[in-house]
């Protein structure tokens, strides 16, 4: 079954150090060995004026398909997304507790 992990952080975070770039580094060559990756990546930051495009919901057509918004409107903004092919709960539950943060 996949899990998708989201990472939160602030809405004006930035890129961290040397060793917060090692500490994925390693946790991406884990996962990999494991045979859990799916993909990951990371957003745009709600300050980009990313756009959001919908064209239907449950088959219903939006009369405006493009909104140009930022994300959600917060302090915390999804930075980032892994998705994992796990077992189970509890073996997706042991990969997120290894993000680094």
């Amino acid at each position: 079954m996949q899990y998708l992990m989201l990472m939160w952080a602030d809405a004006d975070a930035s890129g961290g150090d040397e060793s917060d770039f090692k500490a994925w580094v390693t946790f991406d060559e884990q996962v990999k060995q494991a045979g859990a990756f799916v993909s990951n990546g990371a957003l745009q930051p709600a300050a980009s004026h990313a756009r959001l495009v919908q064209t239907s919901i449950a088959g219903h057509q939006l009369p405006a398909a493009v909104e140009q918004k930022p994300f959600a409107p917060g302090e915390r903004q999804i930075q980032a997304f892994y998705m994992m092919e796990c077992p189970d709960l509890d073996a997706a539950l042991e990969w997120a507790n290894k993000l680094p943060t």
